[in-house]
């Protein structure tokens, strides 16, 4: 430093509006020293009693001393005062020259560098004569450069405190300066310079002002290859420091977070949604507006409730939630099956409807269709119950024995009695239109096809009846024992007997199609799909068979007794046995798909059961009914469990729809009154509160 110093003492003298390079050089390699130095008010007096000329080391101490003071790097010797510069002054110099500093940051800084263009600057500024800016104008030089060299500083290095004997102060600070001094003498404006010798740049780098050297690595990166970039792209993360590295990722993810299905045709867009379950279906709706509206799509949800079996839309019921809520009609069908299927699986059950009538005698049959129950009695009586408020509406009074069997479709009900008549009557009105005559012993079973009603008898024969006009049309002889169960279609007529067979009959010609032949005992059971005709037999086995070529397609083993009750739909067959289980199979492949039993299984044989494509209800004589899950064979939860039940207690009969749930309960021992219980599952259904999520409880 004394070296450089020396060297600028033997410069001329020069006015103050053309400092040389070389003072230049000596300011800035001042800088990287600690020298203790004045206040400002000595840097003023020092100018002013100079005038146009001043000493050159002087101003270079004081320069010096000023400017390391504001970097808050002065160091003070115990022996030396540092004088303090009077507040209002310092306040009021500032607002004089601050507005020269900020208009010359946004011009060129050089062009306003010399001290006499600062005060022609400043004069241009205001209405003060130029005169008057003259002793400001020479401190404003002084704290312009300054501030300049302070900015620069604080650009080009990190933000921490210097110390005095730092020997690489901005980059390469003074050691820098020393070993090329003849190229700083040729960059008087520089303030700081990197280690490369290229110039450090003050101004934050942005898009309209690149750094130098950035598009010609752009164009470098550009001729590479893919696995040169890729190589290159590592490289560079390699050499990020997590700051940068958190800022490409805040670039790079929006990238890959787009709206594809926003950005989709609508016809593409649903055609995406639709591999969606509905559950999801129902999570991308609350995503955005865009996939809300998509989501809601009419025929999107009307095929997902062709999927889950819903028919139809319930219009009376969805129609004011609808209109309220621009809901999809078909994904409020969907919303409310949803509902219901949870009210029947999870809610706690509701106290049931008991409907009482038949006193003590035993309900033999049981019929549900809306909101009408029919129940039929080996009392002689049927009685017609409303299933909403739970009262008899009336009862079928006429029959002179029990009844056995019953059909019903609409307001016509059909029943058959030990009194081996059949009777047609008017629901509405409880009058019997006919009674028909014909067989010559109990009338067993029976089943209703449209206006055409086939009955099946004791006395071993099959008669077919129209309901509409009372005629007796058809008679079907062949069965050498009684006829225990019977389906039609409108087509063929299919019967079970106690003489081990199954025959297949054209009614209209009363002609026997086919026998079918396999069974070594009774038959109690059938069903009939138009294809497929299954038979249960008291011989513990389950028969599959071809109803065009009467050919025995598949033998069901796994029972261990009497198949009392079974159900067919869409090929999966589900049978209850007096053995207490339950199976499902599949008619097709003859594999039985779930045992419903377990710990949970009922402990007496199984009286009834309904099913569809969520669940199997199944009812037992130890006075239980069941919930099961078809697809799964999980035990769910007891819909019915009676106090009497293991007692006596006998639930006999069960019929299901969705909302609903009708059963029949009662007792041989007089251990349980004879009544229907009616559990509703509906997601309407206002009557009473929950049962614990327990068992309806029915007790004598």
């Amino acid at each position: 430093m004394a070296e450089c110093i020396n060297r600028s003492a033997e410069l001329p003298k020069q006015d103050c509006t053309s400092p040389s390079p070389t003072e230049t050089v000596c300011l800035e390699s001042l800088c990287a020293e600690n020298i203790p130095g004045t206040s400002q008010s000595n840097i003023e007096q020092s100018l002013i009693s100079h005038g146009d000329f001043y000493n050159i080391e002087e101003v270079e101490k004081l320069e010096k001393s000023n400017f390391l003071n504001e970097l808050g790097l002065i160091q003070e010797d115990e022996n030396d005062d540092v004088e303090e510069i009077d507040d209002e002054d310092d306040e009021n110099r500032d607002e004089s020259w601050e507005d020269c500093l900020d208009q010359e940051f946004l011009d060129d800084p050089d062009d306003l560098s010399s001290c006499e263009e600062v005060i022609n600057y400043s004069a241009s500024q205001s209405n003060t004569p130029k005169s008057s800016h003259l002793k400001r104008s020479h401190s404003g030089s002084s704290e312009r450069t300054l501030r300049k060299r302070k900015l620069d500083v604080n650009n080009a290095l990190p933000c921490k405190k210097i110390q005095s004997d730092s020997p690489t102060m901005f980059g390469n600070g003074s050691s820098f300066l020393s070993t090329t001094g003849s190229s700083a003498s040729q960059s008087p404006s520089n303030c700081s310079v990197t280690p490369s010798g290229a110039r450090s740049r003050a101004i934050i780098p942005t898009k309209d002002n690149p750094p130098p050297d950035l598009s010609n690595w752009l164009l470098q990166f550009l001729a590479w290859s893919n696995a040169e970039r890729i190589m290159a792209i590592n490289e560079l993360i390699d050499r990020c420091e997590p700051t940068q590295v958190r800022h490409m990722m805040q670039v790079i993810e929006p990238q890959f977070q787009r709206d594809f299905i926003s950005l989709l045709p609508k016809e593409l867009a649903l055609n995406v949604l639709s591999f969606l379950e509905p559950k999801d279906l129902l999570r991308a709706a609350q995503t955005c507006r865009s996939w809300r509206v998509l989501a809601e799509d009419n025929l999107l949800w009307k095929e997902k409730c062709k999927q889950a079996g819903i028919e139809e839309v319930p219009k009376k019921r969805i129609a004011s939630r609808t209109h309220t809520t621009h809901m999809s009609p078909w994904k409020a069908a969907f919303m409310r099956q949803h509902t219901i299927e949870m009210n029947w699986r999870l809610k706690p059950i509701r106290p049931p409807k008991v409907l009482k009538g038949h006193d003590e005698h035993v309900i033999t049959c049981l019929q549900f269709c809306g909101n009408r129950i029919v129940s039929g009695s080996d009392d002689n009586t049927l009685k017609v119950w409303s299933a909403t408020t739970g009262k008899c509406l009336r009862t079928l009074i006429g029959h002179t024995g029990g009844v056995w069997s019953s059909q019903m479709s609409g307001s016509t009900i059909i029943s058959g009695s030990t009194d081996r008549t059949l009777k047609v009557w008017d629901a509405d009105t409880g009058v019997c239109i006919h009674t028909l005559y014909g067989h010559t012993s109990t009338v067993r079973c029976m089943h209703l096809h449209g206006k055409k009603v086939v009955s099946g008898s004791r006395d071993a024969t099959l008669r077919v009846w129209d309901i509409e006009t009372g005629e007796f049309l058809h008679v079907l002889v062949g069965h050498m024992a009684a006829v225990r169960c019977v389906q039609y279609d409108g087509r063929l007529v299919v019967s079970g007997a106690y003489d081990f067979m199954v025959k297949v009959w054209n009614p209209d010609t009363e002609e026997c199609l086919h026998t079918l032949q396999g069974h070594t005992n009774r038959v109690y059971s059938l069903q009939f799909d138009g294809v497929h005709v299954v038979s249960g037999s008291l011989d513990t086995s389950i028969r599959v068979w071809e109803v065009e070529t009467g050919a025995c397609k598949h033998t069901l083993m796994g029972h261990q007794s009497l198949t009392s009750g079974m159900e067919l739909r869409n090929n999966i067959l589900v049978s209850g046995n007096a053995d207490s289980t339950v199976k499902v199979w599949d008619i097709v492949t003859g594999q039985c798909l779930q045992t419903l039993s377990g710990a949970y299984k009922h402990q007496s044989a199984v009286t009834c059961l309904q099913f569809n494509t969520r669940f199997v209800i199944t009812s037992s004589d130890d006075g239980t009914v069941k919930l099961w899950d078809v697809r799964t064979g999980e035990f769910i939860r007891n819909l019915v469990s009676l106090e009497s039940g293991g007692a006596g207690g006998v639930v006999w009969r069960i019929r299901a729809s969705d909302t609903k749930l009708v059963c029949a309960v009662g007792s041989r021992n007089g251990t349980e009154e004879t009544k229907l219980l009616v559990l509703d599952f509906d997601v309407d259904a206002t009557n009473g509160g929950g049962g614990g999520g327990g068992a309806a409880i029915a007790s004598r």
